[in-house]
């Protein structure tokens, strides 16, 4: 491959790992196993991207035989692309429903971005090969406009499913699998769908000339749809600051922390410095079980008794560990 080819193959790359790495920081008052994110990404990348080509064959197959090639381009890009995909990157969710590290809709957009973002980096690369013999510059311009929009487009459609999967994770009834899930599954196929479409509108020149304006209308739909992920993650992460704050003063009432510590712990900047805990107190350690102590306790309350006793045992195990780490410093 060209020099600048690969440059251009390897910079778009990196840049969607950088995407990952910024989501994952997001994450900032119980950040998830940065490995783990790396194998839902992985998930994404290779399974997310070769399932999905694999479903989506006979299907557009089956619709070039009828309509033909172009029917068979749009079929594909527009229906069979967002519906089959968004299925193959959400399995990873099958993995993640058996771990305990899926707390909350925010988790579930981390993840969710991840798979989103891993099956972009690797179908960046399969495009990229095909532009190749049109030379460098069709090469570059492929992997910009994936890199900054074709990426974020999955991102943001496989994170929109996340939320909702994650936010149906430890809520009640049998009821949450199909409403939260299907709301989410519609909203990334409806994102994922919109983009594919205009690209292929500006393709197949269906407006003629005018086609050309379509394209920045897409960047213009991808860029609300990502301040649209942001405004949401920010949302869920003042739940989840709110959530802190109201069971940590609870349990600093039944004396599990002091009360400083429940005002200190849900506030991001506050709990990172350094100085509030006494000196033997594990600082990363104590946090960490007293933020997980607080989830726990929503969950309890959401989930209305089911997978109560599942959910008891875990906040008594919690509440041990906070309050082993304050007496064992005391001691010391």
């Amino acid at each position: 491959m060209d020099p600048l080819m690969l440059a251009a193959v390897i910079a778009g790359t990196l840049v969607v790992f950088g995407y990952l790495v910024v989501i994952w920081w997001l994450d900032r008052y119980e950040r998830e196993p940065f490995w783990l994110a790396l194998v839902v990404f992985a998930w994404g990348g290779f399974g997310g991207t070769s399932l999905g080509c694999l479903c989506s064959l006979p299907f557009v197959l089956g619709a070039t035989a009828v309509g033909g090639e172009a029917a068979g381009t749009v079929v594909g890009a527009v229906v069979v692309a967002p519906l089959i995909e968004e299925v193959t990157k959400g399995l990873a969710f099958l993995l993640l429903l058996f771990t305990r590290h899926l707390d909350n809709e925010t988790d579930g957009l981390i993840y969710g971005a991840a798979a989103g973002l891993g099956f972009a980096a690797v179908e960046n690369i399969m495009y990229a090969m095909a532009a190749s013999s049109d030379g460098a510059t069709a090469v570059v311009v492929t992997m910009f406009v994936r890199t900054f929009l074709t990426a974020l487009v999955h991102c943001i459609s496989s994170g929109i499913l996340g939320m909702s999967i994650g936010y149906a994770r430890h809520r009640s009834g049998a009821a949450r699998w199909i409403v939260w899930p299907a709301v989410g599954f519609f909203l990334a196929v409806l994102n994922h769908a919109v983009w594919n479409g205009l690209a292929t509108a500006v393709d197949f020149e269906v407006l003629g000339e005018s086609s050309v304006l379509l394209a920045p209308l897409g960047i213009l739909i991808v860029l609300a749809a990502a301040a649209g992920m942001f405004g949401l993650t920010q949302w869920s992460l003042a739940r989840e600051h709110r959530t802190m704050r109201r069971h940590l003063l609870d349990e600093s009432v039944r004396g599990v922390i002091p009360t400083e510590h429940a005002r200190i712990i849900p506030y991001w900047s506050r709990r990172r410095r350094r100085g509030w805990l006494p000196a033997h107190v594990p600082h990363e350690a104590y946090v960490r079980a007293a933020t997980l102590l607080a989830f726990r306790l929503h969950q309890l309350e959401v989930a209305r008794g089911e997978r109560r006793e599942q959910y008891l045992a875990d906040i008594a195990g919690l509440r041990a560990e906070v309050r082993g780490m304050l007496e064992g410093s005391a001691a010391a």
